[in-house]
């Protein structure tokens, strides 16, 4: 039942999608659900709920879910994006404050929000803003999608701690791995074993590998060809410097190997990009 998600630009992992029914599936991403007309059964692994035209629904990563219209002319908007957009890789307070607890399941965040819950009606509005932005693509609509993301976010996180047990702290932890987060993104063009980065943080090569993708929700490699193909792409963009010595500025050596990843994560060719 695992679904491979399409996204139109793996740099920026998000879709939207518009439908009456959802076959029961699961996948990496995190889901969020608006009913926006109609009713629907909605199940959440073995859980089965009714939801009605503007309520909402957080469907977790790796988390079994389905819907079901119960009357004709239901829609469902749904959004699906991936955790690495408002995760900011442990170099602010907000990582460990908030998205690790989260991701790593010691945080529970509402998954319904009905009509009677003073938070969904703020909720449905960054919503309904979210999904303007992202269908329409004007200039700048990452920026704002995100900021209705961590909008969403924010009132669920605020919605949560509400419902603590009053005197409940949460102390804020310095995290080990925000110094060399810097020095990737300081140095991605340059050559990094898992080894290597292991090595700054006192880890083992396994141990290091599954605590890099628990805080930025991609492995080592992943993250500095993400790195490295947005700086290249932003090159070709504003430089006339030939692809040739764009790819070898971000630090690949083979341009054969930098179109491929490059086609790979922004569904286009170098050269595409230049002529536009």
């Amino acid at each position: 039942m695992r679904e491979q998600t399409m996204f139109p630009d793996k740099t920026f992992p998000m879709n939207v999608f518009f439908t009456t029914r959802i076959p029961p599936h699961w996948h990496d991403h995190i889901e969020w659900l608006y009913v926006k007309s109609g009713r629907i059964q909605l199940q959440l692994d073995g859980a089965h709920s009714e939801l009605h035209e503007g309520e909402l629904a957080i469907v977790h990563s790796r988390q079994l879910h389905a819907a079901q219209a119960l009357e004709p002319d239901t829609q469902m908007v749904c959004i699906v994006f991936n955790e690495v957009l408002v995760r900011s890789g442990g170099l602010d307070s907000t990582e460990m404050d908030y998205f690790t607890p989260y991701f790593n399941h010691r945080m529970e965040l509402p998954q319904l929000l009905k009509q009677d819950n003073p938070f969904t009606a703020p909720v449905s509005q960054a919503f309904g803003a979210l999904v303007t932005e992202f269908k329409s693509k004007p200039p700048g609509f990452e920026l704002f999608v995100k900021a209705e993301l961590y909008r969403i976010f924010g009132l669920m996180f605020r919605y949560s701690r509400q419902q603590e047990a009053p005197g409940a702290h949460r102390p804020h932890v310095d995290h080990p791995f925000t110094e060399l987060l810097l020095h990737i993104r300081q140095h991605y063009h340059e050559p990094m074993t898992v080894a290597d980065a292991a090595s700054r943080v006192s880890l083992s090569p396994n141990h290091f590998c599954k605590r890099f993708k628990q805080l930025t929700g991609t492995s080592l490699i992943d993250y500095m060809h993400l790195l490295r193909i947005n700086e290249a792409h932003r090159l070709l963009l504003e430089s006339d410097d030939p692809v040739a010595t764009v790819a070898e500025r971000v630090g690949y050596s083979n341009l054969t190997y930098f179109g491929r990843m490059f086609k790979r994560l922004k569904r286009c060719t170098p050269s595409a990009v230049r002529k536009a």
